[in-house]
């Protein structure tokens, strides 16, 4: 009779323990504190994205192969946030009825896994065109809709990976592959944490090095050539003027670099089993949500830098007694037209 008593309080003494695989990472406020964050954030990221496509159509920028490269970018983003928006929601409707909101919360998972690697692969689209335009003297645009084909397909693979392995489930605080056994940080799931890096940390960490990286040499390149004062013929010009609408595009690879780190530091701190960070994952889930604001803000500047060179060409014209429209996005080599002499300087073609 004893020994049933000792087992009795030991059962009852060892009660937090046992609920502790079925506890959550964090404390309901918490998170609900970091899915509203991530909600609000997505909020602003979609009304920012939203501005600089209008003014795309509007000003009829999406004809010129350079700002459709930027508008991809954006309508990534805006999508991206789109999702992360339902991943929230349905991640809080998992905590009070999980059974019914298990199938919406993979759809969202594998929309952010989607519309994620489709991020990735536009920042590298970005990257190859400044880097074969600026240093190759190439222009990559018959290869655009093949590349963007490419990119969807590739990005959906990817993502219908861990619909074949049935990972996809609640992470943490939201929806994604699941890595914690009963949602618990100390009993990590092995197999969940190597999906997790394969299939999206390690491979995005990897390209968004590399563009920064190839991003950083492009300017190095551009900015000795200036300071050389190279290619003052009339080519030489209409590729720099070219570029002077191009180098803005130079900041997309940069920024998401750095925007995305606080969320691979966070998952390398949640593969560990102990306690996971809570400011670490605000932080994460901030940058994350910030990619849609980031990506609008940039391509607004970019439209912004544009309007600034055109108003200025305007007036240059106006000063000189020119009359001629000069669109800088020319393809390299063109020539003037057959009659040259009835204009007052070289007139570039459409596309570059």
């Amino acid at each position: 009779h004893s020994w049933t008593l000792l087992l009795d309080m030991y059962e009852l003494t060892g009660t937090d323990d046992a609920k502790e695989p079925n506890e959550s990472n964090c404390s309901v406020p918490e998170n609900k504190g970091i899915l509203t964050t991530g909600a609000s954030v997505c909020g602003v990221s979609i009304i920012v994205c939203l501005i600089p496509i209008i003014l795309v159509f509007s000003l009829k920028l999406h004809r010129q192969f350079t700002y459709r490269v930027a508008l991809y970018q954006v309508v990534a983003a805006l999508l991206f946030v789109l999702a992360l928006l339902l991943d929230t929601i349905f991640a809080l409707k998992m905590g009070s009825n999980s059974h019914l909101f298990q199938s919406p919360c993979k759809f969202a998972a594998f929309l952010i896994q989607f519309f994620l690697w489709l991020k990735f692969l536009f920042v590298s689209l970005i990257v190859v065109h400044l880097f074969m335009f600026a240093i190759v003297y190439k222009n990559i645009r018959r290869f655009e809709i093949i590349y963007v084909c490419s990119s969807v397909v590739i990005s959906l693979v990817i993502a219908s990976v861990p619909f074949m392995t049935n990972t996809y489930g609640l992470a943490g605080s939201w929806c994604w592959i699941t890595n914690w056994k009963n949602d618990c940080p100390t009993q990590v799931l092995v197999d969940g944490v190597i999906e997790q890096f394969s299939t999206m940390y390690g491979p995005g960490f990897l390209l968004l090095s590399i563009d920064s990286v190839v991003a950083i040499i492009i300017v190095l390149v551009l900015a000795a050539r200036l300071c050389r004062r190279e290619s003052s013929n009339m080519a030489g010009y209409q590729h720099n003027e070219a570029l002077k609408q191009m180098v803005p595009l130079l900041a997309y690879p940069i920024l998401f670099f750095f925007l995305f780190l606080p969320a691979f530091a966070n998952r390398i701190y949640g593969a560990t089993p102990h306690q996971p960070n809570t400011s670490l994952m605000f932080l994460a889930v901030f940058c994350i949500a910030s990619w849609g604001w980031v990506a609008g803000m940039t391509l607004m500047v970019h439209i912004g830098i544009l309007l600034w060179s055109r108003r200025r060409k305007f007036k240059r014209r106006g000063k000189y007694g020119a009359t001629e429209e000069v669109d800088i996005y020319a393809t390299m080599g063109a020539q003037s037209s057959s009659n040259p002499t009835s204009r007052t300087h070289f007139i570039l073609p459409e596309e570059s």
